[in-house]
């Protein structure tokens, strides 16, 4: 019978790590930014640099649930692995990111729809698929874009249809979806971390930021 050994990590290694971890998202952060300072094509860049360098998992190779950089690192994750490495570069490059997945009823497929914050506002963009919906003046849809979704026009490579339904029907309930939104990257920030543990944050859990503002 295999017995289970139990590794013991000393303090400073810990924290060395996570130094080189932090250190490693705010590069990829800076290189997938490409130095546009422009919020919305900034976002639409780090979308591109995730899709280009986190492919779908291989085919006989086993899903690995493991911290965000080794998603990077490993090159190969599912659905919501893309958003979480997505919603980091964002967090990293000023406009704060979460996420969560949503299948509508009667559909086969699910969405990791990811939540990009932009002065007050949150757009919500599918990394998975490379599609967002755009405003009729061009910009990102916003949650609040979506009460009318008739003013709307899919982007990207946004598909028509999705596990059988319209792919309109993934943004049905994007204020709900958000409410229930997370993200992990705050959390390996040095100084938003230390905020955590010392109670004057709030851990990166389901909720913890659910702002909205009244359009």
């Amino acid at each position: 019978m295999d017995r289970m050994v139990v590794h013991r990590m000393p303090l400073w290694e810990k924290a060395a790590k996570f130094y080189i971890r932090d250190k490693e998202f705010r590069q990829w952060a800076e290189e997938a930014a490409g130095g546009e300072t422009d919020p919305q094509r900034r976002v639409l860049r780090l979308m591109e640099w995730t899709r280009n360098v986190v492919k779908p998992i291989p085919s006989g190779l086993p899903f690995i649930d493991d911290h965000i950089s080794h998603i990077v690192l490993r090159h190969y994750g599912n659905d919501g692995q893309l958003a979480e490495v997505f919603t980091a570069l964002t967090t990293y490059t000023g406009n704060e990111g979460r996420w969560e997945a949503y299948s509508p009823p009667g559909a086969s497929a699910r969405v990791a729809l990811c939540f990009v914050e932009s002065e007050g506002k949150w757009w919500v963009l599918d990394i998975w698929n490379g599609g967002w919906f755009e405003t009729p003046s061009g910009q990102i849809a916003t949650i609040e874009d979506f009460k009318h979704p008739e003013r709307l026009r899919r982007r990207g490579q946004a598909p028509e249809l999705l596990g059988g339904v319209p792919y309109i029907s993934y943004f049905q309930d994007v204020q709900g979806v958000f409410m229930r939104s997370f993200s992990r990257a705050r959390g390996q920030m040095p100084w938003h971390r230390f905020l955590m543990i010392i109670g004057l944050e709030p851990e990166d859990g389901p909720g913890a930021y659910p702002r909205l503002r009244n359009p």
